[in-house]
C-alpha cells in the first residue's frame, strides 16, 4: 500500500496543483523504488524528474520544474502521486528501508563489493562518488584523481535534464577536497579555484534556472574562503584568477570587497592591471567596465572614480552618475558643471533629459541659485511643454515669487501651439487647466480642439458637476465604440458609460430620452445575447 492517500496529495499541492496533476497523470513515465520512496519522471514543457518520500509515514516531494525548485509540491508530483495511488499494490508499495538494510548486512563482504561495483558500470554517478572517495582514503591522496574530476565539471552547455547530474557530481568533488583539509590545504585550494570556475561558468550555460548550480557555487566558493583562512594564496595569482573569473563567467557569489583583505596592494594591483589589459582589448565591453567601477569605488578616490565614469558618457545618465559622486562629495560647483556638460550633449527635445534638469534644479537651489533653476525650467518648458516640467517651473517660481507672469508666459506657449496644431498641445493645456481648477476654460478646449479621450473624459468629469448635460454628447459616442469591440471587456465598457450617462441625463432632467436611447440601442443589438445579459446586470 501507498503511505499517502489522495487526500494528502491535495492538501500539499492545493486545489489548483491538484487539479492540473489530474491532467499529467497519463504524462508520467516508469516509476522506481528508492529506498525512501520513489522517483519518476514527468513529460510536461520540458521532462521533470519528480522524487517523493515517505518520511516516517508522511509525504513529501520535490520536483524538477520551475515550481517545484521553489519548494512546491507541483502538479507533476501530483500526477506520480496519483499514478502510485492507482496502481497495484507491489508497484506502488515503496521499498522497506529497514529490510533492505538488513539484508545487506547479512551479505558475504566480496558479495558486497561485487553487487556496488556492477551498479557503478552503468551508474556514472556512483562510480565518480566510489572513485573520489577511494582516491581521498589514504594519507596521501591520489590528487590525479581529484584533478580529472574537477576539469570534467568544464561544460560549454547544460541542459535541463543534465542539471541535478551535474550538480551531483560538483557537489561530490568539494566533499573530496573538503576532506583534503587541512593536510593537503594548498593542493585543495588550487583545485577549489578551478571548481568555483567551472561551474560558474557552468551556471551561464544552463539551459534551466541554474538554482542548484548557483548553490554548488556557493558551496565552492565558501570552502575556497576556508582554505584561504588556514593558507593565504599568493596576492598577485589570486588577483589575476579573480580577474579572470570575474571577466568570463556570472558569478555574483564572488564579491570584490569580501577579499580585498586577502588580495593585499599586491593582489590588488595585479587584478587592476588585469582589468586595464582587458579594457584595452575591448574598451566598450561593459562588464569591463563595472569591474573597473567596483574596484575604484572599493579602494580609489572620488577622482579616479570621476574619471572611470567619465570614459562612457554616450548617454544622459551617465553625467548624473559623475554628478551624484561629486555631490556626495561635497563638491557641488563640479556636480553642477557635469550635469551643464550632459545637458549640452543632449537635443533639448530628448526625453531622457529630464533627470540632468531635475538634478540641476536640485543642485541649484541647494546653492541658492533659484534664479538660474526657473531659468533652466523656462527654457526646458519653452523646448518642450509637458505637465512634468510646468509642475517643476511653476514650484520653483512659486520659491522666490516669480510665478504670476511666468504662468501667463507658459499659457501662452501651450495656447500658440495648440494653435498651430501642434500634436500634444491641446491635451497638455487642458489637463494643466484641471490640474489648475480653470474647468470652464479646460472645457473650452477640449469643444474646440482634438484631444485624447483620456483627457476629453477627465475634463467631462470635472464638467459634469456643474453641467451634466453639456458631457452627454462626450460619452455617448463612447459606448458605440466600446460596443463594436465585440467582445466581455468592450461590453462590459459600454455597460459602464451608460451607468454613467443614465445619472447625467437624470441629473439634467432628460431620464425619458436616456430610457428612449437604451431602447434603440438594445434593439439594434438585441441579438447579442452577452451584450444584452451584462447590460441587465447593470440594471439597464
Amino acid at each position: 500500500m501507498a503511505w499517502f492517500t489522495e487526500s494528502d496529495l491535495r492538501r500539499l499541492a492545493g486545489e489548483r496543483s491538484f487539479d492540473r496533476g489530474l491532467g499529467y497523470r497519463d504524462a508520467v513515465g516508469s516509476i522506481a523504488q528508492l529506498p525512501d520512496g520513489v522517483v519518476a519522471s514527468v513529460a510536461g514543457t520540458d521532462s521533470y524528474r519528480v522524487r517523493l518520500r515517505d518520511f516516517d509515514g508522511r509525504l513529501g516531494g520535490d520536483c524538477s520544474c520551475p515550481y517545484g525548485r521553489e519548494g512546491a509540491f507541483c502538479k507533476h508530483c501530483v500526477a506520480v502521486g496519483l499514478r502510485i495511488l492507482s496502481a497495484a499494490p507491489r508497484e506502488a508499495k515503496p521499498a522497506p528501508r529497514s529490510d533492505v538494510r538488513t539484508f545487506l548486512e547479512t551479505m558475504d563482504r566480496l558479495e558486497l563489493v561485487e553487487l556496488i561495483w556492477q551498479q557503478a558500470q552503468d551508474d556514472p554517478v556512483l562510480y565518480q562518488r566510489l572513485r573520489l572517495q577511494a582516491a581521498t582514503a589514504s594519507a596521501q591522496p591520489d590528487v590525479s584523481v581529484l584533478q580529472d574530476q574537477v576539469s570534467l565539471l568544464q561544460v560549454d552547455w547544460l541542459d535541463f535534464d543534465d542539471e541535478d547530474d551535474y550538480v551531483s557530481r560538483a557537489n561530490s568533488v568539494l566533499d573530496a577536497l573538503h576532506r583534503l583539509l587541512p593536510d593537503h590545504v594548498a593542493s585543495a585550494q588550487q583545485m577549489l579555484r578551478a571548481v568555483v570556475t567551472h561551474v560558474g561558468a557552468a551556471a551561464s550555460v544552463c539551459e534551466g534556472a541554474a538554482d542548484m548550480v548557483n548553490d554548488a557555487v556557493d558551496a565552492a566558493w565558501g570552502l575556497y574562503l576556508e582554505t584561504c583562512q588556514v593558507a593565504p594564496p599568493d596576492p598577485a595569482e589570486l588577483g589575476q584568477w579573480l580577474a579572470y573569473l570575474r571577466l568570463n563567467t556570472e558569478v555574483s557569489q564572488v564579491s570584490l570587497g569580501e577579499i580585498v583583505d586577502l588580495l593585499g596592494e599586491t593582489g590588488l594591483a595585479a587584478y587592476k592591471a588585469s582589468l586595464d589589459e582587458a579594457r584595452d582589448r575591448q574598451p566598450d565591453l561593459w562588464r569591463v567596465r563595472r569591474l573597473r567601477e567596483e574596484l575604484v569605488r572599493e579602494v580609489g578616490d572620488t577622482d579616479e572614480l570621476v574619471e572611470v565614469l567619465a570614459e562612457e558618457l554616450s548617454y544622459p545618465h551617465a553625467y548624473v552618475r559623475i554628478a551624484v559622486v561629486l555631490h556626495e562629495a561635497d563638491r557641488v560647483d563640479e556636480a553642477i558643471d557635469w550635469l551643464q556638460r550632459g545637458l549640452r550633449s543632449v537635443d533639448s527635445r530628448d526625453g531622457r533629459a529630464s533627470e540632468l534638469v531635475e538634478r540641476l534644479v536640485e543642485l541649484y537651489q541647494a546653492v541658492g541659485r533659484d534664479a538660474d533653476a526657473v531659468e533652466l525650467l523656462e527654457t526646458r518648458f519653452t523646448a518642450s511643454p509637458n505637465e512634468g516640467t510646468y509642475r517643476q517651473w511653476r514650484k520653483a517660481a512659486e520659491r522666490i515669487g516669480k510665478w504670476p507672469p511666468l504662468r501667463e508666459q507658459a499659457h501662452r506657449i501651450l495656447r500658440e501651439r495648440t494653435e498651430r496644431g501642434e500634436a500634444f498641445a491641446a491635451g497638455t493645456l487642458a489637463r494643466i487647466l484641471v490640474e489648475e481648477d480653470e474647468i470652464d476654460a479646460a472645457w473650452e478646449i477640449v469643444q474646440r480642439y482634438r484631444c485624447d479621450e483620456p483627457t476629453r473624459l477627465a475634463v467631462a468629469d470635472r464638467r459634469a458637476t456643474t453641467h451634466p448635460a453639456d458631457v452627454i454628447a462626450i460619452y455617448r459616442p463612447l459606448v458605440d465604440t466600446a460596443i463594436a469591440v465585440g467582445n466581455r471587456n468592450g461590453y462590459t465598457r459600454a455597460a459602464q458609460l451608460l451607468t454613467t450617462l443614465r445619472g447625467l441625463h437624470s441629473r439634467s432632467g432628460a431620464d425619458a430620452a436616456f430610457q428612449a436611447d437604451v431602447r434603440g440601442l438594445k434593439g439594434a443589438h438585441r441579438r447579442k445575447r452577452a451584450l444584452m445579459a451584462i447590460l441587465a446586470d447593470h440594471g439597464l
